[in-house]
């Protein structure tokens, strides 16, 4: 015997991932993503993923044996119109001042030392990673635990 229940179900279940995707957009390139990014007056840190695991959330540590935690953090940002990316960490009274480009080799977002000369240390935030409430910026580092390269990832959201 026929059944509609399940033919009914999946047509829900479909249209409802496609509303919830369509919402839900990352950035389609570098200027969109730019103009997300500095839309928001603030961007709060909700999570750190260091190679893969995440390490904290929502203002808590999440320990796991053998990753890297950090006790120093930024814990809001901010990008500016000029270029500027202004990072207050945890704690502490005086902002870090860093420089924010669109790179259009790469088409990504570079965040970096305010000082040019400065090489290494460099954040890649991609558009794919920019929705309006949250974005992503990655980089990879062997200072954490050389030789071996440590990816990190640090997750915002928007403070509006």
């Amino acid at each position: 015997m026929y059944s509609r229940f399940p033919t009914l179900s999946l047509a829900l279940l479909i249209f409802s991932v496609v509303v919830f995707t369509a919402c839900r957009q990352a950035a389609d390139g570098p200027d969109e993503a730019k103009n997300r990014l500095t839309a928001a007056p603030e961007w709060a840190l909700s999570e750190i993923y260091v190679n893969d695991a995440l390490t904290f959330k929502d203002g808590k540590k999440m320990e796991s044996f053998g990753t890297i935690t950090f006790d120093r953090y930024m814990e809001k940002v901010q990008l500016r119109e000029d270029g500027t990316f202004i990072g207050h960490f945890k704690g502490e009274t005086q902002p870090m001042t860093l420089r924010w480009k669109v790179d259009p080799a790469s088409k990504t977002i570079q965040v970096g030392a305010a000082d040019t000369t400065t090489a290494g240390g460099t954040w890649t935030i991609a558009p794919i990673n920019v929705y309006e409430d949250s974005f992503e910026m990655k980089t990879e580092s062997r200072a954490y635990d050389y030789p071996q390269v440590t990816r990190i990832a640090l997750k915002f959201k928007s403070e509006k």
